[in-house]
């Protein structure tokens, strides 16, 4: 999935209910580039969807500790 697919998905999904789903695309933003920045972003994200949808959120606690984001 390229940047604009996955930014039109998140998109379409943002205010649903689907915390699972928001999860794994804000975690596959955040390879999407080098810049910390960004990946703080969708890990961030990316934790909080995972902690709504009772998911493991300590690979994406963990990335944001290496990365200053918490």
């Amino acid at each position: 999935m390229d940047r604009n697919a996955l930014n039109a998905e998140l998109i379409r999904l943002h205010g649903s209910e689907n915390a699972a789903r928001l999860n794994a695309l804000h975690l596959k933003a955040a390879t999407l580039s080098d810049d910390a920045g960004w990946q703080r972003f969708h890990l961030t994200h990316a934790w909080v969807y995972a902690l709504v949808a009772g998911l493991d959120e300590t690979p994406q606690a963990d990335a944001l500790r290496k990365l200053g984001g918490l």
